[in-house]
């Protein structure tokens, strides 16, 4: 009898392989720590995001028929780890779940508004959304905010995108992360409608579980260099005449942070398959994803600097670079609290709809 691992399998194919070894290479050689910090305090790198470009990152994970590659959420995620290991200050994440919303109305001959589709996927404008999208507070904190001149949000049942001629204000932040705050009452921002009723519901329910996966990929990148970086500093720092890795406190620290990695890793790629290939089965994985990536990345970076000692509270150090990132990367989705909510609401809807077909199947046996 043939045994289908496919949900479980989190080995790559050699594309897929290819694909992590270019990107890895492209990020290392035009995403240096220093790139990364001579970036701040906007957190955007425009020569970085005209390689990106170049490299037709931005089309990777876009269908053929729009004028993609024909890649999905799994190289998607992949390539966010990869940002997330170099700390890549480019909105690309963001930028391409918003194209691949955009996709499905460009792939039906549907408007898209302002947005010159082409152009944007091109990357000559900057995408992004607003995840989050209650408007509680009368805006909302967007990602990529700050350097992005339309972003897609949900406004009373309607997908709608948000465009401004002028960049927003970056709003202050301990990561640097180009975030700004977005309101559709703004004088300075258009609001067009460009999906309604069970389509507008459809795409932006996609879109958010998009965004969460590929931000939780972002987040496993950083998982695995602060891995990294602590490693090879207690592997090297020596106290009492012996290296610090050899101390039980520090090599219990660098296996949780190793399994925070592994677990973080394979609950994103996981998601990402089945959101892509099964995306009625166990839609709240998106939302797993995140909270595990957010809770890992919070708790892992904070023990990757403590292995570091009162070095790794410094600016100069690079471990704190990440904990600052993992910080601020992790919460402008509105933080783990939002997440669990929308698994619990997942699980309720789940169990109502057993309990409503229980009856049928039992008088269905009898």
């Amino acid at each position: 009898m043939a045994v289908e691992l496919r949900r479980n399998d989190y080995s790559l194919s050699d594309e897929q392989g290819q694909l992590v070894d270019m990107l890895r290479s492209l990020f290392a050689q035009h995403a240096p720590i220093e790139a990364v910090r001579a970036a701040e305090p906007l957190g955007f790198d425009a020569a970085l995001w005209d390689v990106v470009r170049g490299n037709g990152l931005l089309t990777i994970a876009i269908p053929e028929g729009v004028g993609g590659d024909g890649g999905g959420l799994v190289e998607l995620a992949l390539t966010g780890i990869e940002i997330g290991r170099s700390a890549a200050p480019v909105p690309l994440l963001d930028h391409v779940v918003a194209l691949r919303t955009l996709a499905a109305l460009v792939g039906d001959a549907q408007p898209i508004g302002p947005i010159d589709w082409e152009a944007a996927l091109a990357g000559d404008t900057i995408l992004s959304i607003a995840p989050i999208s209650t408007w509680e507070l009368g805006a909302e904190l967007v990602p990529s905010g700050a350097v992005a001149g339309a972003v897609l949000a949900l406004k009373d049942g309607d997908l709608v995108v948000l465009s401004r001629s002028d960049r927003a204000e970056q709003a202050s932040n301990e990561g640097c992360a180009p975030v700004a705050w977005w309101s559709p009452t703004d004088a300075a921002v258009t609001v067009d409608v460009i999906a309604s009723g069970e389509r507008a519901a459809e795409l932006w329910d996609r879109a958010r579980r998009e965004w969460r996966i590929a931000t939780a990929s972002s987040l496993v990148g950083i998982l695995e260099a602060s891995g990294e970086i602590a490693r090879n500093y207690a592997l090297e720092r020596q106290a009492f005449g012996v290296t610090i890795a050899k101390f039980q406190s520090i090599s219990h620290d660098l296996v949780n942070i190793h399994m925070d990695e592994l677990t973080s890793r394979n609950m994103t790629l996981k998601a990402a398959w089945l959101t892509e290939f099964e995306p009625g089965f166990r839609p709240e994985l998106a939302a797993m994803a995140m909270a595990q990536a957010t809770r890992s990345a919070l708790r892992s970076t904070s023990k990757a600097v403590h292995v570091h000692g009162g070095m790794g509270i410094t600016l100069e150090a690079d471990i704190s670079l990440y904990y600052r990132k993992a910080s601020a990367w992790s919460l402008v989705g509105g933080g783990v609290h939002r997440d669990l909510q929308e698994i619990g609401r997942e699980i309720d809807r789940r169990a109502a709809a057993l309990s409503a077909a229980a009856p049928a199947t039992a008088s269905t046996n009898r």
